[in-house]
């Protein structure tokens, strides 16, 4: 009978810690599996080749879509430098046009111009970068009009890879919502100092989809990040606390079956 009794606070434990579990499991998928949330590696984004022109032809263009504040996606282009010497390339946006698209309710709580210019264009930044150093540029859209400056050299007669990301803050406000971003994303090469000053340029449209899409646009979305993170915290609280009073009520239990043994 002692050993019966003495055994009961273990299976208490062991009930709570799996209960814990339970609660746990949900919410750590939850924080680390959301791919709108996360940073992976890079998507194709195709070729860029510097002659007497740039031809961005080969450039696959990014695919911006499931956009939302927490939002994070890049590409990895292939510069290849056809010139017998070396060249520098940077990025500008061109053509900006900020859509509002109208309102959504929460939207329009926060926002009085559902009619006019999008507020996208503040946010969602652009980034410019090689594998090894992801953010040697980085600014909104309505920054990155004035570019990006001369970043990446490409030697003669040789190729680089360069990272081109967009990110919009998990911070950004309901503003956003229904926006949409065009703009035309201009490659710009020149040759390196001391060589002869020659500089080419051609960009691509690109075009986002609206924040928060159709069938979420009618939804809150600020905070989203913040709001996953206190339910994985409650979640953490709520798991300790009841391992924490199952095994002080095991503990209570035990002290009299342990007297009654001992008698």
């Amino acid at each position: 009978m002692a050993t019966l009794r003495r055994s009961e606070p273990s299976t208490a434990r062991s009930i709570a810690a799996r209960t814990a579990a339970l609660l746990l499991c949900p919410a750590l998928v939850l924080a680390s599996g959301a791919p709108v949330l996360a940073e992976g590696s890079p998507r194709p984004g195709g070729v860029v080749r510097i002659g007497q022109k740039v031809d961005v032809s080969g450039f696959h263009g990014l695919d911006v879509s499931d956009i939302a504040p927490g939002y994070e996606d890049s590409w990895l282009v292939t510069v290849v430098n056809e010139r017998p010497e070396p060249v520098t390339v940077g990025v500008r946006v061109d053509d900006l046009r900020n859509a509002e698209n109208g309102c959504s309710g929460p939207e329009s709580r926060v926002d009085d111009t559902c009619d006019g210019d999008g507020e996208l264009g503040e946010h969602l930044r652009l980034r410019l970068g090689t594998p090894d150093n992801v953010r040697m540029f980085s600014a909104p859209l309505d920054e990155a009009v004035s570019g990006s400056g001369q970043l990446v050299t490409v030697p003669a007669q040789g190729e680089t890879e360069v990272v081109i990301g967009l990110r919009l803050p998990a911070s950004t406000g309901n503003e956003v919502q229904t926006d949409s971003v065009d703009f035309v994303l201009v490659w710009r090469a020149e040759t390196v100092l001391g060589t002869v000053p020659e500089t080419a340029e051609d960009g691509v449209e690109l075009r986002s989809t609206v924040v928060g899409g159709d069938s979420s646009a009618d939804l809150a979305q600020t905070g989203a990040r913040i709001m996953l993170l206190v339910g994985l915290a409650v979640a953490l609280v709520a798991g300790g606390a009841l391992l924490f009073l199952m095994t002080r009520r095991g503990g209570a239990e035990r002290q009299p079956a342990d007297r009654s043994t001992e008698r």
